[in-house]
């Protein structure tokens, strides 16, 4: 699946309380949309790009098989984009990312826990759809590591 601004208005007009993503300008949408493949790419996918030099993460290979972007990753995006645009205190709320160590409505400020992990900056709809497509974990095999899928 594409991602592109033709694609995030159809993607929010299917999608409940996203009336704030279409007063927008293209210019904020396309800035938003950027930001959040900027951040997603780079998660820990399974598998490896098809070229090394690739930039974006995807099409990535994986058991064998190639793989284009798959349609939860693209609504990660969507979802991760609508998330940085949001100006409903309400939906911020509903959407802030785990590790979330404060919040303050007066000048609005947010605080994480800085524990260094990339994962808490993601809102919590982006790291569902991620999910079966991020890396789990490493087994520990004499003198190397393998990555498990």
């Amino acid at each position: 699946m594409d991602i592109n601004l033709e694609k995030a208005d159809e993607y929010f007009s299917n999608r409940l309380y996203s009336e704030s993503w279409f007063e927008l300008t293209d210019e904020e949408k396309n800035s938003a949309l950027c930001m959040a493949q900027d951040k997603i790419k780079c998660m820990p996918f399974i598998g490896t790009k098809v070229l090394e030099t690739q930039e974006k993460p995807f099409p990535r290979c994986y058991k064998g098989r190639v793989f284009d972007m798959p349609e939860n990753v693209a609504k990660a995006v969507f979802e991760e984009a609508f998330s940085l645009t949001l100006k409903n205190n309400a939906d911020m709320l509903q959407n802030l990312p785990q590790g979330v160590q404060s919040l303050s409505l007066g000048s609005a400020s947010i605080t994480f826990n800085s524990n260094g992990n990339s994962v808490y900056s993601l809102s919590k709809t982006s790291m569902m759809y991620l999910e079966d497509w991020l890396k789990k974990g490493f087994d520990i095999e004499p003198e190397k590591f393998r990555e498990v899928y």
